[in-house]
């Protein structure tokens, strides 16, 4: 970043105002990917709303516009040209190509096979819209109850439970990655080979243990119930558009 640029958008702002920009510069220089808005918060000893508050002041909408617009005017930030890379950068908090190449690869891998998507409250409308996405793709994707019926309802003519249930994928929604429902869905899941892939605001959750490939949106320590507004929802959807544009454009 040119030392001109820096200093107008740096002159005007307090000392903690450009420690906040500083910390956020030094991450995209040391190619960091991208860097949450509550890790810049812990590292400068303020709060989130202390960097909206400076990202309102800046002329940005919210902390990914003012990251994006300052990894732009970096020539070392990685993939900045590529709209589409750059999308998932600002849906996605710890994106990088081996994870959404990971994500195409296991997507393909269970192509021909059933797979599943569960969540909770919210969540469940998240995952009936992946559910229904992925069917007008040519998947076989199921929701939560079919997911529920396969598990513990599938029984034989003498009343026995259906054996060997064929592992694939499930795709589970939850903020606080400890969604009682979706985490005992996930359990079985595990328990019969299924590899796991997760949306969530938490990498140190339950479920972020259980997953093969995480996802991580919004990131925060702790969810806030009755959160308003709260992009969350809106955000994986978006972020599962991208990634299922990725898929197909790397099929």
């Amino acid at each position: 970043m040119s030392n001109n640029y820096y200093y107008l958008l740096t002159n005007l702002l307090t000392e903690d105002e450009k420690r906040v920009v500083t910390s956020i510069v030094q991450h995209i220089e040391d190619n960091s990917g991208r860097v949450g808005i509550q890790q810049i918060a812990d590292e400068n000893y303020v709060s989130t709303a202390f960097i909206m508050k400076l990202c309102k002041r800046l002329g940005f909408d919210g902390y990914s516009e003012l990251f994006y617009y300052l990894a732009l005017q970096n020539s070392s930030t990685p993939h900045a040209s590529d709209p589409q890379k750059e999308a998932l950068h600002n849906l996605i908090d710890n994106y990088d190509d081996d994870k959404v190449q990971a994500f195409c690869e296991i997507l393909d891998s269970y192509r021909e096979q059933k797979i599943f998507a569960v969540g909770e409250g919210f969540a469940d409308l998240v995952a009936d819209y992946i559910t229904q996405r992925l069917a007008v793709c040519g998947f076989m994707v199921f929701n939560r109850v079919h997911f529920y019926d396969l598990m513990l309802f599938r029984q034989g003519l003498k009343g026995q439970m259906v054996p060997n249930v064929e592992s694939s994928l499930i795709i589970a929604i939850s903020q606080s990655g400890e969604t009682e429902a979706v985490l005992n869905d996930v359990n079985r899941a595990r328990e019969k080979g299924f590899k796991v892939l997760s949306f969530s605001r938490r990498a140190d959750s339950t479920l972020a243990k259980l997953s093969d490939i995480l996802f991580i949106v919004n990131a925060s320590k702790q969810t806030l119930i009755g959160e308003v507004p709260n992009s969350f929802f809106g955000k994986v959807i978006l972020a599962f558009e991208e990634l299922i544009g990725m898929y197909f454009a790397n099929s």
